[in-house]
């Protein structure tokens, strides 16, 4: 599989698909940045969210990469599709990391914060960056290429739920009682924001941890449905 993960970011790398959702990302972090101080917590709150709609749009782009019958003969040659759906994922995770490894340390190299970045919460926001990153990846897997053929309706459908993942509060709000729990199904994208910016920053143990474990277990599942949905879409 490590192989695999080398030859497929390799080949992205070939593409070029990935400058526009990387210098996306690049850019609109100096843009948010273009004026100082900032607040830590909050700032770093906004660009995991960034990060959220940027690895979707990575893992889109990766997924499409290989034709169908490139795809088969690479399951064929590793023996399994399981590990070839795995690596794919694990490839856009990594040039997620990498992404968030610049948000988190743009700011410190250039003082943009009105104060230094403590151990504590440099930890959480570095783990809201890649749990975001994660559900962004799990989300745009179910709209690739692999299980749907028209660009149109993946590109618009996955717009759509990341639009929805946003107004998820809201929604939340709108509904009547007994049909609350159907905000369950959307994507927990802002469900660490309220948390982040009331928490203090002093203890992670002051801080709701059940939104970030809720991400997780929403990611896990998501990415589980699209590895079932892919094996039965190529047969």
């Amino acid at each position: 599989m490590k192989a695999l993960i080398k030859f497929s970011l390799h080949d992205y790398l070939r593409s070029h698909k990935y400058f526009p959702p990387i210098s996306t990302f690049i850019i609109l972090i100096l843009i948010y940045y273009s004026y100082r101080p900032n607040p830590i917590i909050d700032s770093y709150a906004v660009t995991a969210m960034i990060l959220y709609i940027i690895s979707a749009w990575l893992c889109i782009s990766v997924l499409s990469l290989d034709p169908p019958v490139q795809r088969q003969l690479m399951v064929l040659h590793i023996g399994g599709e399981n590990r070839y759906y795995l690596s794919k994922i694990i490839s856009v995770l990594l040039i997620s990391i990498i992404l968030t490894v610049y948000a988190f340390i743009y700011p410190i190299i250039f003082g943009m914060f009105d104060e230094s970045v403590t151990l504590t919460i440099g930890l959480v926001s570095l783990v809201n960056h890649v749990f975001l990153s994660i559900l962004g990846i799990s989300i745009a897997s179910l709209f690739s290429k692999i299980i749907t053929e028209n660009a149109i309706n993946s590109y618009g459908g996955l717009a759509l739920t990341i639009i929805i993942s946003f107004a998820a509060l809201g929604v939340y709000d709108a509904l009547p009682s007994y049909l609350k729990n159907i905000v369950w199904i959307i994507p927990p994208a802002t469900s660490t924001q309220t948390p982040l910016i009331n928490w203090n920053g002093e203890n992670v143990l002051d801080l709701y941890l059940f939104p970030f474990i809720w991400i997780i277990i929403y990611s896990l599942i998501v990415l589980y449905l699209f590895i079932k949905l892919a094996k039965r879409i190529q047969k």
